[in-house]
């Protein structure tokens, strides 16, 4: 089987064609030069013949009146096309260069607009891929009772689904590897959700994890990892009767480390308690916003 002819670069294409232009531009310059050599011969020409009949003149063999009259130049009318075309090829660079930065300026300022920034983030530690399709009507539970803790008039918690396999933690491909670890150093993901082998397997218990019954002294559902959500109507409120009895919820307590802000750390930890607590005592929030 015959080898594939590998396709050119764009470098190459790029060569390809600044070596075209140059030789059209070359052409143009060569071109332009004649005309002008054109010019002066003709330039010199008439003054030869200026010259000459002047001399005529005084020698009386010819009259004033039979010297040729000089006719005045034709002024040339550029077309609005032309000069449009002259201004483009003139300033191409300019242009191309200034597009491309206003169209990455536009990018970026509608990016930065339309983007929605979480109030809280929760991530899943789980082995139940039914994890997967639920995300959106947990969001929708937390949401109740969440306020607009960022000010930009609107409510979002973010859940994510991080799947894990206690027995075998290589289960996580680079992608979910380097997707939890982005989860683990950001400050806005506090909320975790998972069970004691998955939390213990990947080590995140102890100085990790806040101990829920300094929080709720007087709570059942409260242990040294996080709070139980078998004791809670969580099942029943996102829709999954399949929720294993032995999640819980839990929240990272606040650290520097790995550039993370910690008083923005601390504050996300303070508003990610307070949405528990809210749920817990079943104290909805007003979830009004500036689309509504």
């Amino acid at each position: 089987m015959p080898k594939k002819e590998k396709g050119k670069s764009f470098l190459d294409v790029y060569r390809e064609i600044n070596a075209k232009e140059e030789a059209e531009e070359a052409a143009r310059q060569a071109k332009r030069a004649e005309n002008e050599r054109k010019a002066r011969d003709a330039y010199a020409e008439k003054l030869r013949q200026d010259r000459l009949e002047l001399l005529k003149l005084k020698q009386g063999v010819i009259s004033e009146e039979e010297i040729p009259q000089e006719e005045e130049p034709e002024e040339k009318h550029y077309t609005l096309w032309d000069k449009i075309s002259n201004f483009f090829y003139h300033n191409k660079m300019y242009i191309i260069f200034g597009t491309l930065f206003a169209a990455l300026a536009i990018f970026l300022a509608y990016d930065y607009f339309s983007t929605v920034y979480p109030d809280a983030a929760v991530m899943i530690i789980a082995g139940d891929d039914e994890f997967e399709y639920i995300t959106e009507d947990m969001e929708n539970v937390f949401e109740r009772y969440c306020k607009d803790y960022n000010g930009d008039g609107k409510i979002y918690v973010r859940v994510s689904y991080l799947p894990a396999d206690t027995d075998d933690l290589s289960y996580y491909d680079q992608a979910g590897r380097t997707k939890l670890v982005a989860e683990f150093q950001s400050g806005e993901s506090i909320i975790v959700i998972g069970d004691r082998n998955t939390c213990e397997a990947m080590g995140i218990t102890e100085g990790v994890l806040a101990d829920m019954r300094e929080i709720y002294p007087d709570d059942e559902n409260a242990f040294e990892l996080g709070y139980m959500l078998n004791g809670t109507n969580f099942a029943e409120d996102i829709g999954y009767e399949g929720l294993s009895d032995e999640l819980f919820i839990s929240f990272r307590v606040p650290k520097s480390g790995f550039g993370v802000n910690e008083k923005e750390f601390t504050r996300n930890y303070e508003n990610a308690l307070e949405i528990w607590d809210n749920y817990i005592k079943g104290i909805e929030q007003d979830t009004q916003t500036d689309d509504e």
